[in-house]
């Protein structure tokens, strides 16, 4: 196919153009075999010497192939790009809970021995200690807000229905919002409570009494601990099943669902009032 006439000069012909759907050079236009990557190494430039929908129609038979095709590659670039920055951003509350819990235990280590100090003698490491503690707690304000900021952004209906910071941990336990909206309601509802679990079910084998963990990170949610003790099974797996909701929203649409923490809200109004 001659995209050109001469009188485009030669510059033009020996020019090298990458299109969404394959590669121009002297004239000649090749398609890809790969249409997914070369929408991604596409380097259009403006104003094309030729038209890219005649062209396109040319390669591909017809327009209604034409564009099903430009919307099916477009389609599957932009979600393989989308779950590329979900997996960024789900690795960044990982290790933000991770730096989070390490700033909390050099805090506490911190204080364990300025008491230590203090009981023994005073002196000006007493100071030092005091503002190093001091610089860790503002640290960790600091990062705290983060986690609070980016989980809300990436898993709005997640921070919503568990709270930003069940949510930022249940994320981080699992290793991801992939994994998490991938998991049943029973799993989500013992995240962080495995240990527990595991040995209940050892004594459980060996013919021991064991008593089996009703919940796990999710008992931090205030609907949950606020409840007398006979009824926080009953909410932890009716806010786990919204939890997984919640995941799945977010990790295939991302709109904010009001009615779910709504009907979260209503389940523990009643909880309260039986």
């Amino acid at each position: 196919m001659k995209l050109w006439s001469q009188k485009q000069g030669i510059g033009v012909q020996k020019l090298k153009i990458k299109l969404w759907f394959g590669e121009v050079q002297n004239g000649k236009v090749t398609r890809s075999n790969d249409l997914r990557l070369s929408f991604l190494k596409a380097t259009n430039p403006e104003p094309l010497p030729f038209n890219l929908v005649d062209v396109g129609i040319e390669i591909f038979g017809n327009a209604k192939n034409y564009y099903q095709t430009l919307r099916k590659t477009a389609i599957q670039v932009m979600e393989e790009v989308t779950k590329s920055e979900l997996k960024k951003e789900d690795k960044y509350i990982v290790t933000l809970v991770k730096t989070l819990e390490d700033i909390d235990e050099a805090i506490n280590m911190l204080k364990e021995r300025l008491k230590d100090l203090e009981g023994i003698k005073e002196n000006y490491l007493t100071e030092l200690f005091e503002n190093k503690i001091g610089e860790l707690k503002e640290l960790r304000r600091k990062v705290d807000l983060e986690i609070d900021s980016t989980t809300s952004k990436l898993a709005p209906n997640l921070s919503e229905v568990a709270g930003s910071k069940i949510a930022a941990k249940l994320i981080e336990r699992t290793g991801g919002l992939e994994k998490l909206m991938k998991m049943p309601a029973s799993k989500i509802q013992l995240i962080g409570a495995e240990k527990s679990l595991y040995k209940a079910l050892a004594r459980l084998r060996k013919g021991k009494k064991a008593k089996i963990p009703k919940h796990g990170v999710i008992f931090l949610h205030p609907f949950v601990r606020s409840l007398p003790k006979s009824k926080r099974g009953k909410m932890a797996r009716f806010l786990a099943a919204k939890i997984a909701i919640a995941a799945k929203i977010d990790y295939f649409r991302g709109e904010l669902e009001e009615s779910l923490y709504e009907s979260v809200r209503y389940r523990y109004e009643n909880l309260r009032r039986e």
